[in-house]
C-alpha cells in the first residue's frame, strides 16, 4: 500500500502518469469507466504512485472470501457478502471523522475498514462483481446506496451502515425529509433510485474529496480533484471557474486568469444562446 501524503515535491512525474492513465480509462470506456481501476489511478495520484497492482490485488483478496454458486438466490448472495465484509472483515461508515479525506484514499478504506457512504459502496460493487453478483450504484441523496441488479422485488444496501437492507417504502421516509429541508426543489424519489454510471460514481467521489480538503484549506488537493472532474465532465462550465479560483489562491495567477476568462466567455454564450 501507499504511505500518505508524502510531500508534493516528490510527485509530479509519478502523478502525471497516474493522470494520464484516469484519461486513458475515460477516453477508452466513456460512462462505463472500470471504477476499481479509476479509484485505484485517483488514490496513486494522491499518494504518488506509478502503479496500482497493490490496490487491485487488495481488492481481489478481499473477494476472495466470498463463495456464491451459481444457482444462489440475490437475497442469499447479498447475504453473503455482507456477513463477509460487515461481520468477518468489520468494514463500517467512519462516523467520528467523516470528513477525512482518508475516507475516500481505497488503500485507507481497506486498510482501515472504513470510510464514507461512496467509498464503501464502490468496494461492495467491485467485491461483488468479482465474486459474480452485478450490483448497482445508487445516488440517494447525501448518502450514497448499492442495489442488486438483478433483484425482483428491488431492495437497497447501505455500506455504511453495515450492509443494512432497505425497500422502496424506507427510502420514501428519508427521501421525504430531505425533499421537505430543500423545500420541495427535488426531483422525485424514483429518480434518484435509479443506477448511476460509473462515471457519475466518480464524479461523486472527487467532489467529496474536494469538499475534505476545502475545509482543511488543502487547496492543492482540491485543484487535484477539480482537474480530474474536468477529465470526467469537460463541459461543465462552473468547473472551469472553480479551477481558476482555486490557481489564483494558490499563486498560479496566469493559469487562473485563463480559466476565468474562459468560464465567462463561455457562459455569456451560453445565455445569448438561450
Amino acid at each position: 500500500m501507499f504511505a500518505p501524503f508524502p510531500p508534493d515535491s516528490a510527485l509530479d512525474d509519478a502523478r502525471a502518469v497516474a493522470r494520464a492513465e484516469l484519461v486513458s480509462l475515460v477516453g477508452t470506456h466513456g460512462d462505463d469507466i472500470p471504477l476499481d481501476k479509476a479509484f485505484a489511478w485517483l488514490c496513486a495520484e494522491e499518494r504518488g504512485s506509478e502503479c496500482i497492482a497493490d490496490l487491485l490485488n487488495g481488492i481481489d483478496a478481499l473477494a476472495e472470501g466470498v463463495f456464491l454458486p451459481d444457482d444462489i438466490d440475490v437475497f442469499e448472495a447479498v447475504a453473503r457478502i455482507n456477513h463477509h465484509l460487515f461481520t468477518e472483515l468489520g468494514f463500517a461508515g467512519n462516523t467520528d471523522h467523516y470528513d477525512d479525506p482518508e475516507n475516500s484514499m481505497l488503500d485507507s478504506v481497506m486498510q482501515r475498514r472504513t470510510g464514507l457512504p461512496i467509498s464503501l459502496s464502490l468496494l461492495y460493487i467491485e467485491v461483488a462483481r468479482r465474486s459474480g453478483l452485478t450490483i448497482n450504484g445508487i445516488g440517494f441523496p447525501h448518502h450514497f446506496l448499492v442495489s442488486p441488479a438483478d433483484a425482483t422485488p428491488s431492495f437497497y444496501i447501505d455500506p455504511f451502515c453495515r450492509g443494512r437492507v432497505m425497500r422502496t417504502d424506507a427510502l420514501k421516509l428519508k427521501y421525504q425529509r430531505i425533499a421537505d429541508e430543500a423545500d420541495g426543489r427535488l426531483p422525485p424519489l424514483s429518480w434518484w433510485l435509479k443506477p448511476v454510471t460509473n462515471r457519475q460514481v466518480l464524479v461523486r467521489i472527487n467532489n467529496n474529496l474536494k469538499a475534505s480538503f476545502m475545509q482543511r484549506d488543502g487547496l492543492t488537493g482540491a485543484l487535484r480533484c477539480v482537474e480530474r472532474l474536468l477529465v470526467l465532465t469537460p463541459d461543465a462550465l462552473d468547473l472551469r471557474r472553480d479551477r481558476g479560483l482555486l490557481r489564483l489562491e494558490l499563486g498560479l495567477e496566469e493559469e487562473g486568469a485563463k480559466d476565468l476568462d474562459a468560464y465567462l466567455a463561455a457562459r455569456h454564450e451560453r445565455v445569448s444562446t438561450d
